[in-house]
């Protein structure tokens, strides 16, 4: 009889005094993960969090404490947690990490804690409690294992605060959208607190009445608005700063107009009630008050804080605003105010971004993800490349490597070597790690099961000998901590000084095995005389990635005023050894296509903002309504999905090249670097130019034809992409040969 296999088990350690936006989260992260684990949750103070809670059908226990500084639960704790056979331990707040604090010592479990605010502003409106609470909440993060931030700002704030940066995880909470939430109509309401209503905009803040939520700016764009529209303020909370607001209030002269209602138990009846939902706060992570605002379909006025930015899209579906700005706030509130259409479509936009991204379950299983990383033994893999340099090509080569690395095992534990490791992880959602710092450099290699050098061009001398001794001095630093190390899917070459010739056959021959992208570069390697066994041709890790959805591409499209109806041609250029004859010839080529031919040309830059000049000027040159140049910055799947709607891409680069031999667009070749041609070869495409003599005759010449033989080109292309695909995927599984997990 086969055994079954043991559910996660997590236990979750909270104040129970929370209130607000803290219960919300629990509530809606518990309900979600008990849909797939085992999670429950012990709370310390019997209150309205616990009933709450326990009405709402969460496993959930008081183990109740007399005083902050009662530790008698702390016994008890541990028996629960060993009783219980608990997976991890997960907090959130200053008092269970305290609590747990004392605990962890005691139970060989991972311990994680939420970072669900700035904890050195939890306290800021009591110096008692900010000078012994917040010093020991400090105390207690530094022996956590691992910590989730609810925004990536929180993320960036623990590692600029010394937190080790991959033992930190982002998620972003959620919320049920489709739950139906019990709560009073507007009249009812607003007669329960005494309040005449007239028809008036209601203007809503529901937030603590403390410093950091900044009622003081609300109040004071209030005060401006009513100079010039008429409308009602509520303000619900409670807080330290009560007394000020309300004096404050008076001294304008606005009680009847600007509210104050006190603690609202049912949040939904004072957002129902509102017309906008405004938040000012000074900091925040990703804050409920407006997913539950969204839900009950209100636009947003908010400031620009945390993670709010990744739910609210300025001027779309609410309005971002500065920190402490009145100006800004009272502009955007008198135009909702004005206009009830708009103040309809935005919330209708807001919900919909809710029901898309932030649900309850995908925040849950967010957290599951984060669990099984914290958990799981399987393979530790650490990336080498040109990554974090906001080329396209490279993010490319790394969004695909790390895609089939997780299709393969989903138990792989990925970390990146990135310039820019904050960008990487955006990219990816891996661990990256400093590229050019060598005790971040040291670690990763000592942690790892293997070492991938991964993708592009890294091995050749062109460009530069210092790039090439970088990766050459990783694999031998990797040799020293005796890892394995995988070449992956490099095209190498052209490698011209004798000293780098010697030294890349020196230490390729070491290495566990080659994978490269073209058979040029396999000649390259017999040249410089290496003789490692394991050489492999396969193909470019690119070719196993997706485009984006057709509907996100049309809104591409739209958003930069191309107009689809006509046959597009996109021209993707790249600053090389004589820009001004590649700028003069190009655009008289493109003057006299869009003169001649029915067709809109799209400039596509795709190393941004480098590519953005050059292409740029070739615009000014053109000065044709049917030139376009993209000039927002696009990701790998965008770019993909752009050219995938050309009739013929146009290309320097060979990742843009690569982008449309994935999506079996024709294409013709600007031949600059050897790579381009060797995959030009490889596809059977002849139309090609090389860029170092280039002319408007021939080039118009090579065009004509790539353009009299579309379907031809795309019938070769269409074949050898098949291929390619296989190849690539050959790459993966060679990694797991070598790791042998």
């Amino acid at each position: 009889m086969q055994k079954e296999e043991k559910r996660l088990k997590v236990l979750h350690l909270i104040s129970g005094g929370d209130t607000g936006g803290a219960k919300t989260h629990i509530s809606a992260l518990l309900k979600g993960l008990n849909k797939m684990i085992d999670a429950s949750i012990i709370c310390f103070i019997e209150d309205t969090f616990y009933e709450d809670l326990h009405k709402a059908g969460v496993p959930i226990k008081v183990f109740e404490q007399k005083s902050r500084s009662d530790l008698s639960v702390i016994k008890r704790l541990t028996d629960e947690i060993e009783r219980e056979d608990y997976d991890i331990i997960h907090c959130h707040g200053a008092r269970a990490n305290f609590i747990a604090l004392f605990i962890k010592h005691k139970v060989k479990k991972p311990f994680v804690t939420t970072i669900h605010s700035d904890y050195k502003l939890d306290f800021k409106d009591n110096f008692y409690k900010r000078f012994v609470y917040t010093t020991l909440n400090q105390v207690a993060l530094k022996m956590f294992d691992y910590y989730i931030g609810v925004s990536h700002q929180f993320r960036d704030m623990l590692i600029d605060r010394g937190f080790k940066r991959d033992r930190i995880f982002v998620t972003y909470n959620g919320i049920d959208p489709y739950s139906t939430e019990e709560h009073l109509d507007k009249k009812r309401f607003l007669e329960r607190h005494g309040i005449k209503y007239n028809g008036e905009v209601i203007v809503g803040i529901l937030a603590r009445l403390d410093e950091i939520k900044d009622h003081h700016t609300f109040i004071e764009a209030a005060k401006f608005v009513l100079e010039e529209e008429d409308a009602m303020f509520l303000i619900a909370g409670e807080g330290a700063n009560e007394e000020y607001l309300k004096e404050l209030v008076k001294k304008y002269g606005l009680e009847d107009k600007i509210k104050f209602i006190g603690f609202i138990k049912d949040p939904y009846s004072f957002l129902n009630t509102i017309d906008i939902n405004t938040l000012t706060s000074l900091s925040e992570s990703f804050p409920y008050v407006i997913l539950e605002g969204a839900k009950m379909k209100k636009p947003i006025v908010t400031t620009e804080v945390g993670g709010i930015n990744r739910l609210v899209i300025d001027g779309d579906n609410g309005f971002l605003v500065p920190v402490g700005n009145v100006g800004v706030l009272k502009d955007r509130l008198l135009t909702l105010i004005r206009n009830s259409e708009i103040r309809k479509a935005m919330g209708e936009k807001l919900f919909k971004a809710v029901e898309d991204k932030y649900s309850y379950e995908a925040m849950a299983r967010s957290h599951i993800e984060i669990y099984n990383n914290i958990l799981n033994n399987g393979p530790a893999i650490l990336m080498s490349g040109y990554f974090g340099f906001d080329n396209s090509g490279d993010d490319a080569i790394l969004t695909a490597i790390v895609k089939d690395i997780l299709d393969f095992r989903p138990d792989a534990r990925v970390k990146v070597l990135s310039r820019d490791p904050n960008k990487t992880e955006d990219l990816c959602n891996v661990s990256a790690a400093n590229r050019f710092k060598i005790r971040d450099i040291i670690r990763s290699l000592k942690a790892t099961d293997i070492l991938v050098s991964g993708g592009g061009s890294l091995l050749q001398d062109v460009t530069s000998t210092r790039s090439l001794l970088y990766y050459l001095a990783l694999m031998k630093l990797a040799f020293f901590y005796k890892k394995p190390v995988m070449v992956y899917a490099n095209g190498i070459g052209p490698v011209n000084k004798s000293f780098n010739r010697r030294l890349v056959k020196r230490v390729l021959n070491r290495v566990d095995f080659i994978t490269l992208r073209d058979e040029d570069s396999r000649k390259c390697l017999e040249d410089m005389g290496v003789k490692n066994r394991n050489i492999q041709v396969t193909a470019d890790p690119v070719f196993t990635l997706q485009a984006a959805p057709a509907e996100r591409v049309n809104i591409i499209f739209q958003d930069e005023g191309i107009d689809k109806d006509k046959p597009l041609v996109g021209i993707s250029v790249r600053h090389w050894k004589n820009d001004e004859l590649l700028v003069r010839e190009l655009s008289k080529v493109i003057k006299y296509i869009l003169e001649n031919k029915d067709i809109s040309v799209v400039l596509i830059p795709m190393h941004y903002p480098e590519d953005l000049k050059i292409s740029q000027s070739i615009l000014d040159k053109v000065d044709n309504l049917n030139c376009h140049l993209l000039q927002e910055k696009y990701n790998v799947e965008e770019l993909m999905g752009i050219i995938g709607e050309l009739k013929l891409m146009v290309a320097m680069r060979l990742h843009s090249l690569i982008y449309a031999a994935t999506q079996i667009t024709p294409m013709l070749g600007l031949v600059y670097d050897p790579k381009v041609d060797g995959l030009l070869k490889e596809l059977e495409v002849p139309y090609k130019l090389s860029v170092d003599n280039i002319s408007e005759k021939e080039f118009l010449k090579v065009f004509e034809d790539a353009w009299e033989n579309l379907e031809n080109t795309k019938k070769i292309i269409e074949t050898k992409e098949k291929n390619l695909k296989l190849l690539a995927y050959n790459n993966i599984e060679t990694i797991f040969k070598i790791v042998g997990k």
